[in-house]
C-alpha cells in the first residue's frame, strides 16, 4: 500500500454529475409528473447555495412546449429520445461569487430530455493547467458536498463521474490514488460504504477507470462512482472529441432506471405480501364467526366490503410489478444496444467490465427475483377469489335462512289470528242472540261477551298456530 503520508495531487480535475428524474408515467400520460421538476429547483437552489446566479436562472432558460419543458414522449418517435433542453447554447457556463478564502467555482450545465425522462449534467472544473492537492479536491469540485444522492435526492438515482490526471508518486499504484479521491470526495462514512464494496477496474481510452458503488438500489442512499485517470494524450484527445459521451449517459440511464424498477417491485411485492399475511387469518377467522344469525350476517357483510378491496390491491400491486418487470427487460434491451456501440469505438485495450457485470445482474437477477416473486403472488389471487366466493354464498344461505325464519313467523301468526278471529267472530254472534223458538230464558253470563271473545280467540290463535308450526316444519324439512 502506498504510504498514507504521501501529499497526493491531480492536475486538471473536473467533477460531472449526471442526474435522472422522470418526466412521466402512464397514468397521467403526457403530463408531466409532480415531481418533474426536481433537478431543475435542485439547481436554482444550488445557485442560491453557491452563490451562483446562472444556476439560479436555469429554469427559466429552459425550451418548453405548450408551457412545459421538454416534449411528450411519443411513441416511436426517436426525435425525442434525446432532447437539448437550452433554447439556445447547448450548455449553461456558470461560476460563484466565492466567499473569502475559497476557490472561486466554474462548470458548466447540460440539461436534456431522455424520451420519458429529465437528465442533467453538473460539471465542476478548475482552471486549466491547475494543480489540486487531494486534500482540497472537494472545495473545488464538491463544495459541502453538494453533489451527494442526500442533497440531489432524484428519484431515478445518479452517477459521479471524476476525470483527472493523477500525479503519482513513485510508490503510488493507480488504485490506491482512486481510493484517496474517494476518502477526499466524501464524507468519512459514505467513504467507507464505497470503499467495502467490491471495486472493478477496467480502461476507457487507454487509462484506468474505477466504478465504485454502495450497493444500494435506494436512490437517495445509493452512490455509484465512476474515477477515470487521464494518463495519455490519446485519452486527452478522445474524451474532448467526445463521441463516447451520449451513449454513456444513455446507459447510465438504462442502468438507474433498471435499478428504479427493481427497487419499486420489490416494494410492491412486499406490499403484496403483507395483503397476503391479513388474508390468512381472515380464513381462520370464518370458522369463529358469531353464532348469531344477525350477528354473523352482518359480520360477513363487512368482510364482504373488506376483502374485495384488499383483492383489489392485491391484484394492483401484481400489475404494478409486471410493469416494472416490462421496463427492465425494455431498458436492458436499449442497455445492451448502446453498450455494443460504445463497444465499437473504444480501442482495442479498452475494457469496461462493470457495464458488462450490470448487465448479467439484470439477467440472472433482477428479472429473475421479479419472476420468483410473481411466481409466489399470483396463486393468492385465487385464494381471494375462493374467499370471496365463500363469504358471498354464506351471506346468501345466513340471509336465506333469515328471511325463511321470518316467513314462518309470519305465516304462524297470519293463520292464527285468521283463523282466531273467524272463531271469536261467530262465537260473538251466538252468544248475543237468543235461540230462535226457545221457550228457555236466556242464559246468564256472568262474563262480558266481548271478553269471552276475546279470550277465544287467542286461545283458537294459539292453538292454530301451534299446529301450523309444526306443519311447515314437516312440510320445509322434506
Amino acid at each position: 500500500m502506498a504510504d498514507q503520508s504521501i501529499i497526493r495531487t491531480v492536475k486538471n480535475p473536473k467533477l460531472t454529475l449526471i442526474a435522472f428524474q422522470l418526466r412521466n408515467n402512464l397514468a397521467l400520460g403526457d403530463e408531466p409528473i409532480e415531481t418533474a421538476n426536481h433537478l431543475w429547483e435542485k439547481c436554482q437552489e444550488l445557485g442560491e447555495t453557491l452563490n451562483s446566479p446562472q444556476l439560479e436562472t436555469l429554469i427559466d432558460r429552459l425550451n418548453q412546449h405548450q408551457g412545459k419543458i421538454g416534449l411528450p414522449p411519443g411513441e416511436d418517435d426517436i426525435s425525442n429520445d434525446y432532447v437539448e433542453l437550452l433554447k439556445s447554447d447547448r450548455f449553461l457556463s456558470f461560476n460563484t461569487i466565492p466567499d473569502q478564502d475559497k476557490p472561486q467555482l466554474k462548470g458548466e450545465v447540460y440539461p436534456l430530455q431522455i424520451h420519458d425522462t429529465y437528465a442533467i449534467d453538473i460539471t465542476f472544473f478548475c482552471r486549466p493547467e491547475e494543480v489540486v492537492n487531494l486534500s482540497e479536491l472537494n472545495d473545488f469540485l464538491n463544495p459541502n458536498y453538494c453533489l451527494s444522492p442526500a442533497n440531489i435526492q432524484s428519484d431515478l438515482g445518479q452517477t459521479l463521474i471524476l476525470f483527472a490526471e493523477p500525479l503519482l508518486s513513485k510508490s503510488d499504484h493507480y488504485q490506491d490514488f482512486a481510493n484517496a479521491c474517494v476518502k477526499a470526495l466524501f464524507p468519512s462514512s459514505d467513504a467507507q460504504r464505497l470503499l467495502e464494496n467490491p471495486i472493478l477496474a477496467g480502461k476507457l481510452f487507454g487509462s484506468p477507470i474505477f466504478e465504485y458503488d454502495t450497493g444500494e438500489y435506494n436512490p437517495s442512499r445509493s452512490i455509484n462512482l465512476l474515477i477515470w485517470f487521464n494518463c495519455s494524450p490519446r485519452t486527452q484527445m478522445l474524451e474532448e472529441q467526445g463521441n463516447y459521451y451520449q451513449l454513456l449517459i444513455n446507459l447510465l440511464c438504462c442502468r438507474h432506471k433498471i435499478l428504479y424498477s427493481y427497487t419499486q417491485s420489490r416494494w410492491c411485492y412486499q406490499q403484496a405480501k403483507d395483503l397476503y399475511k391479513q388474508l390468512l387469518p381472515k380464513v381462520e377467522n370464518l370458522k369463529k364467526s358469531p353464532q348469531n344469525q344477525t350477528e354473523k350476517l352482518e359480520y360477513l357483510k363487512q368482510e364482504l366490503i373488506k376483502i374485495p378491496q384488499s383483492s383489489f390491491e392485491y391484484g394492483d400491486y401484481i400489475q404494478q410489478m409486471k410493469l416494472h418487470l416490462n421496463t427492465i427487460e425494455t431498458n436492458l434491451k436499449n442497455y445492451q444496444d448502446y453498450l455494443n456501440t460504445l463497444n465499437n469505438i473504444l480501442i482495442p485495450e479498452d475494457n469496461l467490465p462493470f457495464f458488462n457485470e450490470f448487465e448479467t445482474r439484470t439477467k440472472n437477477k433482477f428479472i429473475e427475483q421479479i419472476n420468483v416473486d410473481l411466481g409466489y403472488l399470483i396463486p393468492g389471487q385465487n385464494l381471494f377469489s375462493e374467499l370471496i366466493n365463500t363469504i358471498h354464498g354464506l351471506v346468501e344461505i345466513e340471509q336465506a335462512e333469515i328471511d325463511r325464519s321470518l316467513e314462518k313467523r309470519i305465516s304462524i301468526l297470519g293463520v292464527g289470528l285468521g283463523i282466531g278471529g273467524i272463531a271469536s267472530s261467530t262465537f260473538s254472534g251466538y252468544i248475543e242472540r237468543p235461540l230462535i223458538n226457545s221457550n228457555q230464558p236466556p242464559v246468564t253470563i256472568l262474563t262480558h261477551p266481548g271478553i269471552l271473545s276475546f279470550l277465544l280467540s287467542v286461545s283458537i290463535a294459539l292453538i292454530t298456530g301451534l299446529l301450523t308450526a309444526r306443519f311447515l316444519r314437516l312440510l320445509w324439512k322434506n
